[in-house]
């Protein structure tokens, strides 16, 4: 590799470093930099973490569970669960063990545009079927849920897991490159 690649590289590092602080730029246009860095060094097989960040984690994993131990762990967090009024609905702790934990796989541009995600009733009839059966008592039993949401809160420690992600692989490029 060419001195004149590592200058480059080490430049756009140190740029792309006080873009981050800065906030003026997306988290998208920060990671599309970060995967210019490493097509600088060579070293883009190195960093497939930038690529899961823009495109999302979809189809990564054969099952959930697998799919969620190999997540970041700035991606995993529960659901909030809302009934037909808008009700935060508390789950049975057999059921939040189930279904409590939650993956963020999508593109971050996705997520950075989003103030929440949400799923709709009309994706949890499995969801509510599986609680009519398997509840453990009356109540569970007969719980409808309407309505899946992750908070804006929740995003947000996603996309600050992100940046402290970003800022560690680029503080690391410029030590070895200064």
């Amino acid at each position: 590799m060419s001195q004149n690649k590592k200058d480059e590289a080490l430049k756009l590092a140190k740029t792309v470093s006080i873009e981050l602080l800065d906030e003026k730029k997306s988290l998208h246009e920060i990671l599309q930099s970060c995967k210019t860095i490493c097509k600088y060094l060579g070293i883009s097989d190195k960093n497939t973490w930038i690529d899961l960040e823009l495109n999302g984690y979809l189809g990564l994993y054969k099952t959930k569970d697998e799919f969620y131990d190999n997540l970041p762990s700035y991606r995993k967090t529960n659901w909030l669960f809302y009934d037909v009024y808008g009700s935060v609905v508390p789950l049975p702790p057999d059921i939040l063990e189930f279904f409590g934990k939650s993956i963020i796989y999508q593109p971050i541009s996705e997520i950075e545009n989003n103030g929440h995600l949400i799923i709709t009733s009309q994706y949890l009839e499995k969801f509510n079927e599986f609680i009519t059966k398997h509840g453990m008592d009356h109540a569970s039993k007969n719980l409808r849920i309407h309505e899946a949401r992750i908070t804006n809160n929740e995003l947000k420690k996603v996309i600050d897991g992100i940046k402290t992600r970003i800022q560690e692989f680029l503080d690391n490029l410029i030590l070895v490159l200064e």
